[in-house]
């Protein structure tokens, strides 16, 4: 995380870049309540962002969106299963695989967490004209891809000895699959 100003930034690239920190990590912070709010672990709250944006994807669409390896997949959905929040129905064009769909009680939960910050952004943006909006859009679209794209050199980066017993293992999934501190489902513009 570089906190040095490049000898070429102006002042106001540096307090836009300040702002999107401030954005991110109010985004967390957001996701962590929300996924408190639902009773759902971080990881699942994300398959139930990416249901409700995208609408219903296979498990293997979803563990590729979320970085999931099968198993990982398998617990979230089994755990957002569990809770009401999502369900595996056949998928229409083909009969031997299944889609993944968030189920009305997980959007009903979403806009009740979501709708009021909706509302807000809503009004926020009201106040900016359409050639500011345009603009506005546009940065965020580039700068989402180029996060999608992001892929540092992780060879090039000095890793921190493990804490991890090469000859015990890395403990169970479980494990793995605790909590953080808990994402978020709906849309935040609905």
């Amino acid at each position: 995380m570089s906190s040095n100003r490049s000898h070429n930034e102006t002042p106001e690239i540096a307090t836009a870049r300040a702002a999107l920190r401030r954005l991110t990590v109010e985004i967390d912070a957001l996701d962590g309540r929300a996924a408190q709010y639902l009773a759902v672990h971080r990881t699942d709250l994300h398959c139930l962002d990416l249901l409700a944006s995208r609408g219903p994807l296979t498990p293997s669409e979803l563990a590729h969106a979320t970085s999931l390896t099968s198993g990982g997949m398998s617990i979230a959905l089994d755990r957002l299963e569990r809770a009401g929040l999502a369900r595996r129905v056949r998928h229409p064009g083909d009969g031997r695989s299944v889609l993944v769909e968030a189920t009305d009680l997980a959007l009903q939960r979403g806009r009740e967490f979501f709708g009021p910050l909706a509302t807000t952004e809503r009004q926020l943006l009201a106040r900016y004209a359409p050639s500011e909006l345009r603009a506005i859009h546009g940065f965020l679209d580039d700068l989402a891809a180029a996060i999608a794209e992001h892929r540092p050199d992780t060879a090039a980066v000095e890793q921190p000895p493990s804490s991890v017993d090469p000859n015990h293992g890395s403990g169970s999934a479980r494990e793995a699959e605790r909590p953080a501190s808990t994402t978020q489902i709906g849309s935040r513009s609905s």
